[in-house]
């Protein structure tokens, strides 16, 4: 709305009401006016229509030729028409028209009111000339009868000139009336308009949020009163929509700053707010938003929409185990609490907060399968050695020649549950996170490869492999050397064990990029691809039934990813079957004596 536009608003009515009132005080006197002046020329043309009537001859009365020169002598010099009519109604002169042309004038009203001895007047259109006449009729009286009726008119345009310069004074006066009440109006308009205009531009600034505007003294005093009013509304109003903002903003850093998915629906299971581990959870790309979609919609998970209107049909709190299928299985604790209705939607909404357990119910698994995986591994050693004692308590046994044989059986068995306690002790201390800071020192890399080459040197000689170290001499790095021996070890023992004879086993190092890479290839039967995944995993074996003949516990390849990631690194494996595999344990070079970076 523009400055201005309530004085245009208000201008229109006061102009008009200015207008109305002067129209009708114009024509009420235009009215009264006219009705003075009718009356008065009625007045003055009936006393000399009577006048004249009296004067009259019975000779004039009774003669035509000199009735007509009576008519047209009586009116030379005045704008009057002066008629003379018989008893009967004949025309017997007219100072206008030739009396043998016109009618019978007995039907007229004033001519029969006159014949009656009354004069008498009438207002309407002459048939004879045409126009509008006002007619004043006397009775010509003579020995106590009606000898004729003399009338005189005049016309009424005549008259309206006659009233033309006291109309014309009235138009004036109305004009200079209707101008000062415009400027009154104006003036009034003005001085109503311009303060509340001053309120409209105070509102305006308060709607944008300018809360620091303030409206000035008004006059008059009532508007006064209401800007300071409106002042203090402004002030609370700013206050509260500051204390509004701040919880707003506590409230979404609280949602945002929370790990678990939080989404609030109304009553109709349309999103209504959404924390970013719920838009991460949704179906939606990347930038859109929640805001406005249905739960089915946004998550396409009917489990997550049946716990909401169970919530919302209870109106209870509702918990529920539910699943979600995104790139793998997720899992999460939902909980959903009923909400009350926001303005305008009868329907109660709902809050469901999803806390992701899938890492919980994954450590679940990975601790069943732990428990299975070393009862199994325990179960062959430990019944063995239980058989065999047995066998050997008797003393026909112990004499014998097999008792040796049965002694060595004993022996493997306890030496291989010996190095399965031994590497699940070796886990625990890499994955304790108690455990004191990984120790490093700069180490040569070259005495590390071939300390483990010559420890797995029984084996080679077995199977008459050839093992190859390729690492510069100057070649050295922060590490453990302990553990890193043990993880080359591990990698080039299980190389020699799966490769069979013959088979060739290269350890080599080397650096790039601040990167120490412990590479171990062989040319042995390779693994095949849907294995990779899990070759890392605690008693994962490729060939179980092979592993298990050559010893080995199935904890190698964990111990030595962990020995990796304890020294801030990774380990991977590039394998395809019948072509060998390689091993890479790729170490930072950043570390420090101390563990830091």
């Amino acid at each position: 709305m523009r400055r201005g536009s309530l004085l245009l608003s208000i201008l229109p009515p006061l102009l008009a009401v200015s207008v109305l009132t002067l129209a009708g005080t114009s024509a009420v006197g235009f009215w009264a006016l006219r009705a003075l002046y009718y009356d008065t020329n009625r007045f003055a043309l009936t006393e000399t229509v009577q006048a004249l009537a009296n004067g009259l001859d019975s000779e004039t009365l009774g003669s035509g030729t000199r009735a007509q020169e009576y008519c047209v002598r009586a009116s030379r010099g005045t704008s009057f028409r002066i008629t003379l009519i018989s008893p009967d109604g004949t025309v017997l002169g007219d100072s206008r028209a030739e009396p043998a042309e016109m009618d019978n004038h007995g039907s007229r009203p004033e001519v029969r009111s006159a014949l009656d001895g009354n004069p008498s007047f009438s207002l309407r259109r002459s048939a004879t000339v045409g126009v509008d006449m006002l007619y004043v009729a006397a009775p010509v009286p003579g020995d106590g009868t009606v000898r004729g009726v003399l009338r005189v008119s005049l016309a009424v345009p005549e008259m309206r000139e006659r009233l033309a310069p006291f109309y014309a004074s009235a138009g004036i006066g109305a004009l200079l009336l209707l101008g000062a009440g415009t400027l009154v109006s104006v003036r009034l308009g003005r001085r109503i308009s311009r303060p509340m205009a001053g309120l409209g531009e105070a509102a305006r600034s308060w709607a944008a949020g300018d809360f620091g505007r303030r409206v000035g003294r008004l006059e008059p005093a009532e508007l006064d009163r209401l800007g300071a009013t409106l002042n203090s509304m402004a002030a609370e109003l700013a206050r509260r929509i500051a204390l509004d903002a701040e919880r707003t903003r506590e409230l979404a850093a609280i949602l945002d700053g929370i790990g678990e998915a939080v989404v609030a629906v109304d009553g109709e299971f349309r999103v209504r707010r959404a924390n970013p581990s719920a838009r991460v959870l949704s179906v939606l790309e990347p930038g859109e938003s929640l805001e406005g979609l249905t739960l089915l919609e946004g998550f396409r998970n009917s489990e997550i929409q049946a716990a909401a209107e169970a919530c919302m049909a209870s109106g209870e709190r509702v918990e529920a185990e539910i699943s979600v299928y995104r790139d793998s299985p997720r899992h999460f604790f939902l909980c959903a609490e009923p909400l009350a209705p926001a303005p305008g939607d009868p329907e109660p909404g709902a809050v469901l907060v999803l806390n992701d357990i899938t890492s919980l119910r994954r450590l679940e698994q990975v601790r069943k399968d732990f428990v299975a995986n070393v009862s199994h591994e325990l179960r062959t050693p430990i019944t063995l050695i239980k058989g065999f004692a047995e066998t050997l308590q008797d003393p026909g046994v112990r004499t014998s020649p097999e008792a040796d044989r049965f002694l060595g059986i004993l022996h493997r068995n306890a030496e291989r549950m010996e190095a399965l306690v031994d590497d699940l002790l070796t886990l625990a201390r890499l994955e304790s996170p108690d455990a004191p800071p990984l120790r490093r020192e700069e180490t040569p890399i070259r005495p590390i490869l071939e300390e483990a080459a010559a420890a797995v040197e029984p084996r080679r000689a077995a199977r008459g492999s050839r093992i190859v170290v390729t690492c510069p001499e100057d070649l050295s790095a922060p590490v453990n050397e302990g553990l890193l021996v043990q993880a080359v070890l591990n990698l080039a023992d299980n190389a020699l064990k799966y490769s069979g004879d013959g088979a060739e086993v290269e350890l080599a190092a080397e650096t790039a990029d601040g990167i120490l890479e412990v590479r171990v290839r062989d040319d042995g039967p390779g693994i095949p691809a849907r294995h990779l995944p899990r070759i890392f995993e605690r008693f994962y074996r490729v060939d179980k039934a092979r592993s298990r003949q050559e010893g080995g516990t199935g904890l190698g390849l964990a111990i030595v990813r962990h020995i990796a990631l304890a020294h801030g690194g990774e380990v991977s494996v590039e394998s395809r079957e019948g072509s060998g595999s390689t091993f890479r344990i790729r170490l930072p070079m950043g570390w420090t004596e101390d563990g830091g970076q």
